[in-house]
């Protein structure tokens, strides 16, 4: 009879244990995730770097006069795979003393937007892809240190973004 109890207990234990590594192991891990950021940084300027070899474009961000936007997309690095890792960017500059803006067009030249892609790949030159942006951007200043961005662009003749997000101070 002693037996039969202690044996009884050893089970409940044993399910407990189980049923803990159950939970343990379904539990929700969130740094698995992708990362999106909204930024833009005062007193400073957008310089456009290329090479010749690519149609890609990089935005560089340096000291300067003007307000510059950043998002910046950051897909989740799966450790077991090499060379997985991505991220993007689209930066854009406008004149500081601005509280809201619209450009389209040809206008979106003035304010040096840039798509970046960061991955293991190539982009060779190509004609087709080696284009201005298409499409429109706005923005309103909401605070004294956030943005209201609403972005429609189609970079590089294909690479469609559509972003409506509030930007804040880096």
């Amino acid at each position: 009879m002693i037996v039969d109890q202690h044996e009884q207990k050893m089970k409940k234990n044993y399910l407990l244990l189980i049923f803990t590594l159950i939970v343990i192991s379904c539990n929700k891990d969130d740094s698995n995730q992708d990362v999106y950021t909204y930024s833009y940084f005062d007193k400073s300027e957008l310089t456009i770097n290329s090479r010749e070899d690519s149609y890609m474009k990089y935005g560089i961000i340096e000291s300067g006069e003007n307000l510059v936007f950043e998002y910046r997309f950051d897909a989740y690095d799966e450790e077991q795979i090499a060379d997985d890792e991505y991220s993007e960017t689209i930066r854009f500059e406008i004149d500081s003393k601005l509280d809201k803006f619209s450009y389209s067009g040809d206008e979106l030249l003035s304010i040096k937007l840039v798509f970046t892609p960061y991955c293991f790949c190539y982009f060779p030159q190509n004609e087709s892809k080696n284009v201005d942006p298409k499409g429109t951007i706005s923005g309103e200043k909401i605070s004294n240190n956030k943005w209201k961005i609403k972005i429609n662009i189609t970079f590089y003749g294909d690479e469609v973004k559509v972003i409506n997000e509030n930007f804040k101070l880096k």
